[in-house]
């Protein structure tokens, strides 16, 4: 490893790629808040220390010579990094204070993110963690605290609790509906329905139980996710089968319509799980418990 003598300094580094960006030294001056002449002594000594000229200074202005193109992208990089690791130790606290989660992407945009903001109210002091993922769990040896899946209802999930069962709304937004309004199932054939294309087998579902006689036209274009599809729908593309409580807002508000109280019971379920070793955690514990406690309440309202 070289020693530190032998190393620039961040200062330095971070004036390089300030006159790079701006070719120009007294506009990098301006925006590091320092003197034209701080800048020129901060690369002139940076050059010296590497053996390279960095830039070409002409009459007009400066570029950057070969060996200045080559650098730069590698200081750029070694930059963000220190910034990353900085900003994430600034940000840790006690580990027994955060959540990792890992949820589906619909779950997090359309029902998490508004439900922590009410946890966080009641809970003060736990900070959460959230990526999104979705598909089957492949084991539980993970970072993540929490696993929320929608998968098919079953008693075997080790290390699950079933939050909900999916029933999914059938929902349009208002200006559709407004302008052509289902008032019976032959009403339907008036509109498109919005495809999902990695559970493509629901809308036979919905139809089989629901209108069984009538004719459906898709949308031409089909979506991965709930969330994508209820874009859909507010641009009044067509109709969507979106889980209820991720609708629900909406729906009292109006926005969308659950036309002739149309429903789909899937035979899939949230599920939330959550390693052996995290179990007796008692941030987890506590989120996991109000997870059920929402989830319970909802489904009595």
């Amino acid at each position: 490893m070289l020693s530190g003598s032998t190393l620039p300094s961040i200062k330095a580094l971070r004036t390089f790629v300030s006159v790079a960006h701006n070719l120009s030294f007294s506009k990098a001056a301006q925006e590091l808040c320092v003197t034209q002449g701080a800048v020129s002594k901060q690369i002139a000594a940076l050059e010296q220390q590497l053996g390279q000229a960095l830039f070409e200074r002409h009459i007009d202005g400066i570029t950057l010579t070969q060996m200045g193109e080559q650098y730069l992208p590698s200081i750029l990089e070694a930059l963000e990094t220190v910034q990353s690791a900085t900003a994430r130790l600034k940000q840790l606290e006690d580990d027994e204070e955060v959540v990792n989660l890992d949820v589906t992407p619909s779950f997090a945009s359309l029902w998490l993110i508004d439900a922590l903001a009410r946890y966080q109210r009641e809970h003060e002091g736990i900070r959460f963690n959230i990526k999104t993922g979705d598909g089957p769990i492949r084991g539980l040896n993970t970072k993540s605290d929490i696993i929320i899946r929608c998968l098919p209802i079953s008693a075997h999930y080790e290390n699950s609790t079933l939050l909900t069962g999916e029933n999914l709304l059938l929902v349009g937004s208002a200006n559709l509906l407004s302008a052509h309004p289902i008032t019976t199932l032959d009403d339907l054939t008036l509109h498109r329905f919005i495809p999902h294309i990695t559970r493509s087998h629901l809308w036979e579902q919905f139809r089989e139980q629901s209108s069984p006689k009538t004719p459906m036209t898709f949308y031409e274009v089909g979506f991965e996710h709930f969330f994508m599809s209820l874009e859909a729908v507010k641009n009044n593309t067509g109709l969507a089968l979106v889980p209820d409580f991720m609708v629900a807002p909406l729906v009292a508000a109006k926005q969308l319509i659950n036309p002739l109280n149309l429903n789909l019971s899937s035979q899939y379920g949230y599920y939330a799980f959550t390693p052996n070793h995290r179990l007796s955690t008692r941030r987890v514990y506590e989120f996991n418990h109000w997870l059920q406690q929402e989830f319970t309440a909802s489904t009595k309202q």
